[in-house]
């Protein structure tokens, strides 16, 4: 298992409201993006603290972990959020988005994952998960609203596709806007 990660603020501030982490027990990674609302320190701090609850409740189910992370953030601006699970056992994946972070899966069978309409910590309807299994060379990749939401990776070529972290790298170097924090994630398998 590979992941990297590559974040940019805006302005070259100190402080970034895209924050991501990633977590493993018991072969299940839990990875996750978050994009607190704006940018600056009280985007970073809406960011952190959903870090921190996700951090603590690794065992909940998505729904309750959305759920209770969203009253425990709701005193700071909120943000969006997505959750991936991969059972690197059986290779499936388990998804949840709330807002407007971004989530692909990049190989054999590319698909975007679709988010939920709303913002953790200001209130949302519906949690939509989705189900679907990786292959062993998908890429799972995850990205804030700092980059556009179609990225072309098959103009990169396989050499770089096989590097997680040059390939953030160049993501975030070739798509960030330079209007707004920007962070990406990029998983693979083994």
């Amino acid at each position: 298992m590979r992941v990297a990660t590559e974040s940019r603020s805006f302005n070259n501030d100190v402080h970034c409201g895209d924050q991501c982490d990633w977590w493993i027990e018991d072969d299940i990674v839990t990875l996750c993006m978050i994009d607190g609302l704006g940018h600056g320190e009280r985007a970073e701090e809406a960011a952190k603290e959903a870090l921190d609850y996700v951090s603590c409740h690794l065992d909940d189910s998505l729904d309750r972990l959305f759920s209770g992370c969203n009253k425990a953030i709701r005193h700071t601006r909120g943000a969006a959020m997505s959750i991936a699970r991969i059972d690197q056992n059986d290779s499936s994946l388990e998804y949840a988005g709330i807002g407007n972070t971004r989530t692909m899966m990049y190989g054999e069978k590319s698909s975007h994952l679709p988010s939920s309409w709303g913002i953790v910590g200001g209130g949302y309807r519906h949690l939509h998960v989705e189900r679907s299994d990786l292959s062993p060379y998908d890429l799972v990749i995850m990205w804030t609203d700092g980059i556009p939401e179609s990225i072309k990776l098959s103009s990169y070529d396989r050499y770089l596709l096989q590097d997680e972290q040059q390939l953030a790298k160049r993501i975030l170097e070739d798509y960030g806007r330079m209007t707004d924090d920007a962070t990406i994630l990029v998983y693979a398998k083994g």
